[in-house]
């Protein structure tokens, strides 16, 4: 394994992927997830899932459930967290409010923290004075006497506590963006415990971090931004610090920050759309890498046996929708005809074509399904290229019929009459005969056969769509499936 991925001898490989219940998985946090999932598996590592929750304003209800499924979807699992039994933990981070002040104390023991007294409305005048003037937000504190401070605050005023920022530069190493980091001065002292004793994210990810021994911390570029306070609290409480991989963001076509502006951005949104999980997987490590013999389409084993970290663009990516629902088309035509029919089913039950339960209702189906898999990018799209095998002529323009043309549609509806076109040779067999019968050929005699029996002008080949047709027919499918020769009567009739 590249040194970039994995650690030396000796180092078993810990990660995390630590998403916040907030709203639904979206699919930069999903590339997020992804990336230490193969990095994990590919090193022999673990990972652990973790519920950033403590922001409890923000918490959506069900959200968290939510994202599990989206990952286990997408083919992630994990090692410890949530759902596995027998994790050590931490899973969630509200659990660990009692650790987190521990660690708290310890910062405001060594003096590397401290309280602060101060008035919300100043805070708010000096952060719009920062903004206004470009410059980042440090608050100064006041200078008390630590011991005043804890009295204070035993008696019950307020205070938020703040970490005392080094004076000398910060710097560490990333790994796509080698060293970086803060000169000196340009952190200032952030608040690591509010008034009401709840962590901050800053203290909170640290704490949890080091105490689930994570190895290597890989998320999104923007929390890039953050990384030197936490490097200088490691360095405080005299911790190892992980190394750190911050990823390039998803950007929309128009190269902004991905966003519901530029259509589904949700795990969630493409699963109801009908992308597979495994194309969803397979296209999001792609952005930014590329596997080394350039063959495009992988399953999970092939992801995990090529993905090298170090191999990762460190510039931006743009989302290609187009890109991702040719992979889905790919992955869809790798699936079994009883793995089609089962992904699709929950589709076709939406558009009021439930797939059936009996052996040969499903048999037909699954050829069915393998004829039109080809034509469709989506699940989702199934449905509309299957309606052929449904369409009813009654209702629908016909084109117009006569001489040897409606000849040619007699001499088919009595060959579909007499099971002639029931298999794929049969048909071929009548159609050369009833062309040498009315010297009709290619498209003068197919394309109006297709349009009365379909009512489309293009679609599947009629060679197997006819005899799906015809077995359709003498089964008890629902909706009911119209035989070829009704349906040529009908236009024959309305001479």
């Amino acid at each position: 394994m590249a040194p970039a991925q994995c650690g030396g001898t000796g180092v078993t490989e810990r990660l995390r992927f630590a998403p916040s219940p907030t709203g639904k998985l979206h699919l930069g946090n999903a590339r997020t997830a992804l990336v230490n999932w193969l990095v994990a598996r590919g090193c022999g590592g673990s990972l652990n899932l973790r519920v950033e929750d403590t922001d409890e304003n923000r918490n959506v209800e069900g959200a968290e459930q939510r994202i599990f499924e989206d990952l286990r979807w997408l083919g992630i699992d994990w090692d410890e967290g949530p759902d596995v039994g027998g994790g050590r933990g931490p899973y969630r981070q509200s659990d660990r409010r009692l650790r987190h002040q521990e660690v708290v104390a310890e910062l405001l023991a060594s003096g590397a923290g401290y309280y602060c007294f101060e008035d919300v409305g100043d805070v708010r005048v000096a952060r719009t004075a920062a903004s206004e003037t470009g410059q980042p937000f440090e608050w100064p504190g006041r200078a008390i006497d630590p011991q005043d401070a804890r009295a204070r605050v035993a008696a019950g005023e307020p205070a938020v506590v703040r970490f005392r920022a080094p004076s000398d530069p910060v710097r560490f190493l990333d790994g796509l963006r080698g060293e970086t980091g803060v000169a000196a001065g340009q952190i200032g002292d952030f608040v690591i415990a509010r008034a009401d004793r709840s962590p901050t994210y800053q203290l909170a990810v640290v704490a949890d971090d080091h105490d689930m021994a994570v190895t290597h911390v890989i998320r999104g570029q923007d929390h890039l931004s953050n990384t030197p306070g936490q490097v200088a609290l490691y360095s405080a409480l005299g911790w190892e610090v992980p190394r750190f991989t911050h990823l390039p963001l998803v950007l929309g076509e128009d190269r902004s920050r991905l966003s519901k502006r530029h259509g589904a951005t949700s795990v969630a949104a493409m699963r109801e759309r009908g992308v597979l999980g495994e194309a969803l997987a397979n296209y999001l490590v792609l952005l930014g890498w590329a596997p080394p013999d350039d063959d495009e389409v992988l399953d999970a084993s092939a992801m995990i046996g090529a993905f090298d970290l170090a191999g990762l663009s460190p510039t931006n990516v743009v989302f290609d929708q187009d890109k991702l629902e040719w992979l889905s088309q790919q992955h869809m035509q790798r699936l079994s005809p009883d793995a089609l029919c089962t992904r699709a089913a929950p589709f076709f039950e939406e558009a009021g074509t439930p797939l059936g339960a009996g052996p040969d209702e499903l048999a037909w189906w699954q050829e069915a399904l393998q004829l039109f898999a080809p034509a469709a990018h989506r699940l989702e799209e199934l449905p509309a290229h299957a309606a052929p095998l449904f369409w009813e002529p009654a209702d629908s323009p016909r084109p117009a019929i006569d001489g040897d043309l409606a000849g040619a549609m007699g001499r088919f509806a009595a060959a579909a009459a007499a099971g002639e076109l029931d298999t794929e040779d049969g048909f071929r067999n009548a159609a050369r005969a009833i062309g040498k019968a009315t010297g009709l050929r290619g498209r003068g005699l197919f394309h109006p056969l297709r349009e009365l029996i379909t009512g489309q002008d293009m679609g599947a080949e009629l060679a197997r769509l006819i005899p799906l047709i015809q077995a359709g027919s003498r089964l008890a499918v629902r909706p009911a499936v119209l035989s070829v020769e009704a349906r040529l009567a009908v236009a024959l009739a309305a001479r």
